[in-house]
């Protein structure tokens, strides 16, 4: 009926690391870091100016009163989720995609997994080598080099370089750029409010199409919901269970609404602009070049990270730099023909955001149900450590039907309850969708004895 997991004896100590930085295996334990490395890693994530612009494109919607909550209640609410989703993955040292085959079975989490990073982290990856883009014309407007289209394409390739290195590449670049970045965007905000007005003008400016808060919330969400549900892809990676769940926490909870805030209420004081031009007529052009580049690649770096992680557990036998450089060149295109189609307007990454934050929660709610509620409450694996098993030989379901189920119902809910009702952020709708889903399906399947799984599927030595 569902599965048994690895027998005594299992082949795990043989795995070979077929695909690179353990794509598809545990990784062990002279390759666990700590909470400090971990943090610097998210923050690095978390530096980026598609943070800024995701602020400023509230501006369009919420006014300066509403994207300070919004800002807040949404990444309390990403903090939680990835909290819970991360601490699987450092409890268990494995991917997201592979943690997904328990709860989805393994062609669900295939399918799970081309959703969550296969396909939005890739695209996540375009989006922010568009707006490297919008950032190079904005520092050097009158540049051919900098036209939004061309710094696209070679920005882009220059961003690959330490997502094929993994997660070494990763944590060296965000030592550098975090602590400059968390000092340069709040000044620019200071210096803005000093120059346009002060904070009357601030809170007295309205938005161009205003909206509920619950929009902004579900938008917030829908920003870093790609991130909140891989964290397990870092916190695998850690060296005691807490150490990156506890990194994510503090990142998103304490960090994110500052360049969120910052973004938003610049941009509510300089309606429609660039705000990287508008930085650099404030004499800020050396500060917004180095963190454009800097801030840019220490984050899309991770997004094709995380992509290639999913498309090695998708797609046997290409290795994980493989498929780095895939996704890189393609996203690079996409790119440039969304620089060729919007230019420097935000609506693109608006619609993006809330996007994501309607398809991507359920998947996390149904992995959190999984692990917290459904294995130690109704098939009785309550020791955190072991309650997933993995490695050569452990049998998985090929498709956990009642795990798919909470994903399409909280997918669905996310999109319709909130075009009945606006005050509802359907982020929170999907995400509590799929855990309830999930919980219910499998009570029934497992008091009734019917079936949660159909087919059955044995890890390789691959981990594939």
């Amino acid at each position: 009926m569902g599965d048994k997991g690895v027998e005594e004896g299992s082949l795990e100590a043989e795995a070979k690391d077929y695909y690179g930085d353990f794509a598809t295996l545990k990784v062990p334990p002279h390759e666990r870091r700590t909470f400090l490395n971990q943090l610097m890693v998210f923050l690095g994530v978390l530096a980026v100016w598609a943070a800024v612009f995701g602020g400023a494109s509230m501006a369009n919607i919420l006014d300066a009163k509403n994207i300070l909550i919004a800002s807040i209640l949404g990444s309390i609410a990403l903090g939680i989720i990835a909290f819970l989703t991360g601490l699987i993955g450092s409890y268990n040292g494995v991917s997201t995609y592979v943690i997904l085959r328990h709860s989805m079975g393994r062609f669900g989490s295939i399918a799970a997994g081309i959703v969550i990073s296969g396909i939005s982290a890739a695209l996540w990856f375009a989006f922010e080598t568009w707006l490297f883009g919008v950032i190079m014309n904005g520092v050097f407007p009158d540049s051919f080099l900098a036209r939004v289209d061309v710094a696209a394409a070679w920005g882009g390739i220059l961003m690959m370089t330490t997502a094929l290195i993994g997660y070494r590449g990763l944590a060296s670049l965000s030592y550098l750029v975090v602590p400059a970045w968390f000092l340069i965007i709040p000044l620019a905000l200071a210096a803005s409010i000093s120059l346009k007005g002060g904070w009357d003008q601030l809170f007295s400016v309205e938005p161009e199409n205003p909206q509920g808060l619950a929009a902004g919330i579900t938008f917030v969400i829908g920003l870093y919901i790609v991130g909140a549900t891989i964290a397990p892809d870092i916190t695998r990676f850690s060296r005691k269970p807490l150490d990156g769940p506890l990194a994510w926490f503090v990142h998103v909870v304490f960090f994110m609404p500052i360049i969120l805030i910052a973004g938003g209420w610049l941009q509510l004081l300089a309606p429609g602009s660039n705000l990287a031009a508008e930085m650099t007529a404030m004499g800020m052009g050396l500060a917004v070049l180095i963190m454009g580049i800097l801030g840019q690649w220490t984050t899309n770096d991770n997004n094709l990270y995380s992509a290639s992680l999913a498309w090695v557990n998708a797609v046997p036998r290409l290795k994980r730099w493989v498929w780095v450089a895939i996704l890189g060149i393609s996203g690079t295109i996409v790119a440039v023909l969304i620089a060729r189609g919007y230019g420097i307007s935000l609506d693109a990454l608006l619609s993006f955001g809330t996007l994501l934050g309607t398809f991507i929660p359920p998947i996390a709610g149904v992995m959190i149900a999984d692990y917290y509620i459904v294995q130690p409450l109704f098939l009785g694996r309550k020791d955190p450590r072991t309650r997933y098993q993995f490695g050569p030989g452990t049998l998985y379901g090929a498709i956990r039907w009642p795990g798919i189920t909470g994903w399409a119902i909280g997918s669905f809910l996310a999109y319709w309850l909130p075009q009945q009702y606006p005050g509802i952020p359907g982020a929170l709708v999907g995400l509590f969708s799929g855990i309830v889903v999930h919980i219910v399906l499998m009570a029934v399947c497992v008091s009734s004895k019917i079936p949660y799984d159909i087919g059955k599927w044995r890890e390789t030595e691959t981990g594939w």
